[in-house]
């Protein structure tokens, strides 16, 4: 912005932009630009809390107007309304005769433990400079204090500064938890201690299986990679495709030379979500493991080797040389290597053997690992890594139950887009945070808790905030799919003269 408002228009080669026509309206000011990164603008992040739509923007109305702030009639609380309703609370009252007698009944404990700080000021009762509420104002308290939608910590700052009730706390929390706007914009649940499973007893026994692309720049492939879950051992193969019979094809001369293994664990992309990969395990006698949609960390051994892969096609783009020859190096280099965990090379894991390469090798034979040192050394690192990750991410146990209603991450979103589709979910089944989801209509999903909100009945009708799944036109919907939003065009203002000429003569 600070660029394209302070350059000279003559030094401009590019067509003219919209930024471009500011920086023409303002040009007969004078001004100076100065450029402010967005963490250290105050102002950026308010421009990331907006939610609504505008009406078009309208030469004709005012053609230098960018906004209108039109005052709103704001709810007020008075005194009066304190006053009036106080005398009117039972409750209240005995507070104030019980203050002049300093007699005090059981029903009124949460006030007697506070009586030093309660006076009665103006026919209204008065805790420390703040003004307690009677009962049949709270809603109303709690309404106008919620303006702007402020969180639970800010809802309660905002009271504590200027009225009291007893239980004032948990009736913000319960306001909050019922509000449809906080709940689909606040924060997903905490995700639960991390389950570590360790390293199976033997090589080959589970492997995971992922792909990485495609590439467009080369045509358009992809790269499935396999590793082995004990040894670390990676092999990775270009396909044309993710169709199965692509898979099929690299499976089968993998598991030629290395049998079949007891378990693959992948995520649920295609192939590996369809009836043709379901079948193919079935008939080897293989299990299938599948981690859970939009959570690539329960496959995280072969979701972190995809910066191997990624270097290894970014190198070949950059150089010009083979993709085949650069994925080759890098998994080779990457299987020669003393891994970070088990310190021994995953070939050597794999194989039971030292293997040449192009470096001499002086003695050749058994590996002569020690399999017990490999599981002390993955055993260690993961529970490490868990009390590690356990304390960043702030884990706590699962709040959600088997029959909690929860709403979940929308997988994609906008500007303005609410972070929580408002869709309520029933959870069926929880387990180490993989949740089993039924929606009103008996679809069936998963999801982590990461990725869900518990929630309670809301206060607002569910209508308030629409969702992305039921149009506002179901006719046009198919229609507008595939369509890019699009400025309305419309001619300029300074040419409406001639341009009603020019419609004139035609008509003529």
């Amino acid at each position: 912005m600070a660029f394209v408002l302070s350059r000279s228009r003559e030094e401009s080669k590019r067509a003219l932009t919209r930024a471009d026509g500011w920086a023409l309206r303002l040009s007969p000011y004078n001004f100076e630009i100065e450029y402010i990164r967005g963490v250290d603008n105050i102002a950026d992040p308010s421009s990331r809390l907006y939610c609504g739509d505008d009406d078009e923007f309208s030469e004709e109305i005012s053609p230098w107007e960018v906004c209108v702030l039109e005052p709103q009639s704001a709810e007020i609380l008075t005194e009066k309304e304190i006053r009036d309703c106080t005398m009117q609370d039972e409750t209240l009252m005995q507070v104030i005769r019980s203050l002049e007698t300093q007699s005090w009944p059981k029903n009124l404990s949460k006030f007697k433990s506070i009586a030093p700080d309660l006076n009665f000021i103006n026919g209204i009762l008065v805790k420390n400079g703040c003004f307690v509420i009677p009962e049949a104002l709270r809603k109303k308290t709690l309404k106008i204090a919620h303006a702007g939608h402020p969180l639970e910590a800010k809802l309660k700052a905002i009271l504590r500064r200027r009225v009291w009730w007893p239980g004032m706390a948990g009736d913000a929390e319960e306001w909050v938890k019922s509000c449809a706007v906080c709940a689909v914009n606040g924060r997903p649940e905490r995700p639960p201690p991390m389950q570590r499973s360790f390293a199976p007893k033997g090589v080959w026994e589970t492997i995971a299986v992922d792909f990485n692309g495609p590439y467009l720049k080369l045509g358009g492939i992809s790269i499935l990679v396999i590793i082995d879950l004990r040894s670390r051992y990676a092999i990775a193969r270009p396909v044309k495709t993710t169709k199965f019979e692509h898979t099929k094809a690299v499976l089968d001369d993998v598991f030629e030379r290395e049998g079949f293994p007891r378990a693959i664990k992948s995520d649920n992309g295609p192939p590996f979500n369809g009836e043709e990969y379901s079948n193919y395990c079935s008939m080897r006698g293989i299990q299938t493991i599948f981690s859970t949609p939009f959570f690539p960390q329960q496959n995280g051994l072969v979701e972190g080797f995809m910066k191997v892969i990624n270097k290894a096609m970014a190198a070949a783009l950059s150089t010009g040389a083979s993709y085949q020859k650069e994925l080759q190096a890098a998994v080779q280099s990457y299987n020669a290597a003393d891994h970070s965990i088990t310190r021994m090379p995953p070939e050597e894991v794999m194989t039971g053997r030292k293997i040449k390469r192009g470096l001499p090798l002086l003695n050749y034979g058994n590996a002569g690992h020690d399999e017990e040192f490999l599981d002390e050394r993955d055993r260690t690192a993961k529970l490490q890594s868990k009390e590690r990750e356990d304390s960043r991410r702030g884990a706590k146990p699962s709040r959600v139950k088997p029959g909690d209603t929860v709403i979940i991450e929308r997988p994609s979103r906008g500007k303005g887009d609410s972070r929580f589709d408002p869709k309520r979910f029933t959870v069926l089944q929880e387990n180490n945070g993989s949740l089993v989801l039924s929606d009103p209509g008996g679809q069936r999903l998963r999801r982590h808790i990461s990725q869900a909100k518990k929630v309670q009945q809301w206060r607002d009708p569910a209508s308030e905030v629409a969702s992305e799944e039921v149009p506002a036109d179901p006719a046009n919907d198919t229609a507008n799919a595939n369509e890019r939003p699009s400025r309305m065009k419309r001619p300029p203002q300074y040419l409406a003269d001639y341009t009603r000429a020019i419609d004139a003569n035609l008509k003529e």
